[in-house]
């Protein structure tokens, strides 16, 4: 499934092609030329475009969202503004930590005031978990402002800023790139590669430019090495802990498949199943696990968002 910017908005919001295209007053095919690529939106129909669909012309249009890390900037949302981190602490086993924005802060509050089995939370660092209420000791609430996180050490938060699922994708398939090309063109694909290998070339214009000793490269490769194997990890794998403090991992590649086994988490987790069925390699590999023995698990939140995009063009037919 090639997914353009305007194709995940559509599906997003649940219409149909023929339904933007009536609303638009185009016919169907000139529509779906837009949104393949085929034909340039005209600049003309940005603004009405993005009303149908409820949206911006920049998200449409695929422009890269701004976000302030700093909270100064008035003119961008809770939805694009870092707040800080959020930790879980339990009984045994160990603490979660989450970079977050403000918006996400927000939603947070409101759940912990409130009921339900699970707690969802959406990070930065490309995460979505779901944690058991009645397994949390405390939280703690961050700011940037503030100079420790909680109590405890946290080894699974990455320090990184928000990363578009789409460079996430490309993690995930950095040893298969012709996977993605086709569902995000081969430019963003390359610029995307630049931003996460460190190339021997790099490599010789930091020493060049005196930003690292000639006798460190090896330990800056390895360091580079190190961390786009966290990287892929965070791509990949799901990760549980039960309350006994035991922790499993599973790598999953379908993201379809994650979406289904996770999506009543999220949009009803006041009535969650007795047991959560992952499906790793269909009738070979098989998992169940008990809900009511779960601390949390995390998924990536990447793959979690293209599998309901798949999911929402199943059940629009197209």
């Amino acid at each position: 499934m090639k997914l353009s910017a305007l194709k995940k908005v559509r599906l997003a919001k649940m219409m149909t092609q023929a339904e933007v295209a009536e609303a638009m007053g185009v016919s169907q095919p000139n529509y779906q030329r837009w949104e393949s690529g085929a034909a340039t939106i005209p600049k003309t129909k940005h603004s009405k475009l993005a009303k149908v669909l409820n949206s911006t012309v920049d998200e449409i249009l695929g422009n890269p969202r701004p976000f302030d890390t700093l909270g100064i900037r008035e003119d961008i949302g809770d939805e694009d503004t870092y707040f800080g981190e959020i930790a879980f602490h339990f009984s045994s086993g160990k603490g979660l930590l989450f970079p977050i924005t403000e918006a996400e802060r927000s939603r947070l509050y409101h759940q912990l005031r409130g009921s339900g089995d699970f707690i969802v939370v959406e990070s930065l660092d490309n995460r979505i978990a779901f944690i058991r209420r009645t397994s949390i000791q405390d939280v703690y609430f961050s700011s940037d402002a503030f100079d420790t996180f909680g109590p405890e050490k946290y080894k699974d938060c990455l320090e990184v800023n928000r990363v578009e699922d789409e460079e996430w994708l490309v993690i995930e398939n950095i040893e298969c790139l012709e996977c993605v090309i086709d569902l995000i063109g081969e430019e963003k694909v390359k610029n995307y590669v630049k931003k996460i290998l460190l190339t021997e070339e790099e490599l010789d214009a930091l020493i060049e430019q005196g930003h690292i000793m000639k006798e460190d490269r090896e330990n800056v490769k390895r360091d580079a090495s190190k961390e786009l194997k966290k990287l892929y990890a965070r791509a990949t794998e799901i990760q549980w802990q039960f309350v006994n403090g035991k922790i499993r991992k599973e790598e999953i590649f379908d993201n379809q498949k994650l979406y289904n086994a996770f999506s009543c988490l999220e949009i009803d987790p006041d009535n969650v199943e007795p047991f959560i069925h992952l499906s790793i390699e269909g009738y070979h590999r098989s998992i169940f696990i008990n809900t009511a023995e779960l601390d949390y698990i995390f998924i990536p939140a990447h793959k979690f968002n293209y599998g309901r995009l798949e999911a929402l063009e199943e059940e629009l037919s197209e």
